[in-house]
């Protein structure tokens, strides 16, 4: 069995994928309001000058020049001159013609601050604990990056398309903010202490990771805890308990939730067969693989590739 590359599996798997929103040109006393959006990973990236970001019940967090920062959770927020400022909606702003070209501008001063804002989005029926488990913001400084250069790197590429600002920038910036998150991802596993809780910590941990590989690589294979428990080198309770602490599901939780994931890519980017489909998927018959799918999606194998292909996907 080969190693498999988990983070890159799992977000192939989710098909996560970027896209700009606006550029912002903000001066004055600006503070504007970005409501909630249905799980997107909204981020901001400040080109120039400096603001603020103003999330609920959470301290402000202010942003200067080189900053990016992602909000993972599609929650309500705000970019402000000053954290005391009452926001405008978004919407309003844009109603009374702030957007044009795909330039969202307030005030008539000089710049205080230009920004790249725009979002994540995936297959948002999925639960997966490394989304899940995130903090409510990941704010990333130059100087965060200094020992990681080709976040920088990529980073600085993102400034130099955008302020350029030729044809083809909003593809570039998009996928490039892609390998931003992915990188912060990889970042945050690597530096991952006893203290870190969530899926990050699970893929720091050596012995759960050969566990999660396993699942990952073989999803079809017909699994028990023992057999998990044994590439992880623990007993099988240790390992049931340290599995769910650390991922936040059961070891066979995880394996159903990861094989039906696979599904809905497998449904919406290949013509496999739906026998083919459930094989790979773990499940010895289509009947049984279409209960399962429907319990969990409230949709139907069958009906759920039909809508796929109506959408364009």
């Amino acid at each position: 069995m080969h190693k498999t590359d988990l983070i890159s599996d799992i977000f192939a798997t989710l098909r996560i994928a970027g896209e700009l929103y606006f550029r912002a040109q903000l001066s004055g006393p600006f503070a504007v309001a970005i409501p909630p959006s249905q799980r997107h990973i909204r981020f901001h990236i400040v080109l120039n000058g400096s603001c603020w970001l103003c999330l609920e019940e959470e301290e402000p967090v202010p942003l200067e020049k080189g900053d990016i920062v992602l909000v993972p959770h599609g929650v309500e927020q705000s970019i402000k001159a000053t954290p005391d400022l009452a926001p405008t909606d978004l919407a309003g702003l844009i109603a009374s013609g702030a957007l044009l070209d795909g330039v969202l501008r307030l005030g008539k001063e000089r710049d205080k601050a230009a920004l790249l804002c725009g979002f994540l989005h995936f297959d948002e029926e999925i639960e997966h604990p490394v989304l899940a488990l995130l903090p409510s913001h990941l704010h990333l400084r130059p100087e965060d990056m200094a020992t990681v250069p080709w976040m920088r790197s990529t980073l600085d590429l993102i400034s130099l398309e955008a302020n350029l600002g030729e044809q083809g920038m909003a593809a570039i910036v998009s996928r490039l903010i892609e390998v931003i998150f992915i990188q912060t991802i990889r970042q945050l596993a690597q530096t991952a202490t006893d203290e870190t809780k969530g899926f990050l910590r699970a893929l720091s941990d050596k012995a759960i990771a050969r566990s999660l590989n396993a699942i990952h690589a073989e999803p079809e294979k017909k699994w028990l805890v023992e057999d998990l428990a044994a590439l992880a080198g623990q007993s099988r309770s240790a390992f049931a308990r340290n599995f769910a602490e650390e991922v936040g599901q059961t070891p066979m939780d995880y394996l159903r939730s990861w094989r039906l994931t696979k599904a809905r890519m497998l449904l919406t980017t290949t013509h496999l067969s739906m026998g083919d489909v459930a094989s790979r998927c773990g499940y010895d018959c289509v009947p049984s693989f279409s209960r399962s799918f429907k319990r969990t999606f409230h949709i139907g194998p069958g009906s759920f590739r039909r809508r796929g292909l109506e959408d364009g996907h």
